[in-house]
């Protein structure tokens, strides 16, 4: 298929529409920041923008555009030498009667949940987040962080582990102590 194809298909006002706020939303999730969020996303398109006339029209285009935010958004932290991540929007395991839940209890939770990701390995944070709140399949989360597809079932295995040590240490308010995995 000619690149004529693929933009009549895909307009990049069409791309941009569709994809702004989840790829904001992803990016502020890796760096916490809504200000530094919004220029990353904008920096996100631009490239995207740049590229998408070389492109193929056989181009799985969200796991492409998450592959160019997660990249934009690693190399900014590796300049900032920080990562650090705020609770989820929504979480996945809310109380199931939220009218009858304490709101003290549900701000700690958001905290702790804050706290154990705070502390997780950033390929295995991305690589979750990618799975729970994006909906990626495993050969989209290797397209997107540049892993074997195979490889993809293990992080995620990993990242729920680290998740639920890092949580726990939280809870109870001691240190876990790190395993000499890189943030």
């Amino acid at each position: 298929m000619a690149m004529a194809e693929l933009e009549s298909t895909w307009s990049f006002e069409r791309i941009y529409d569709e994809f702004k706020t989840p790829i904001y939303n992803y990016i502020y999730h890796l760096v916490g920041n809504r200000e530094q969020a919004d220029d990353l996303t904008q920096d996100t398109f631009l490239k995207a923008f740049k590229a998408l006339p070389k492109m193929d029209a056989s181009l799985k285009l969200s796991a492409w555009l998450y592959r160019i935010a997660t990249n934009t958004a690693y190399d900014a932290l590796r300049r900032r030498k920080l990562i650090s991540w705020l609770p989820w929007q929504e979480l996945d395991h809310e109380p199931a009667d939220l009218e009858s839940a304490d709101p003290q209890e549900t701000i700690e939770t958001t905290e702790l949940v804050r706290q154990a990701l705070g502390h997780m390995p950033q390929t295995y944070r991305a690589a979750l987040l990618l799975y729970t709140q994006q909906g990626f399949s495993y050969a989209e989360i290797a397209q997107t962080l540049g892993i074997a597809e195979s490889g993809v079932k293990m992080y995620l295995s990993r990242a729920r582990q680290s998740f639920r040590e890092h949580y726990r240490a939280a809870e109870t308010g001691k240190p876990r102590p790190t395993r000499g995995v890189s943030r």
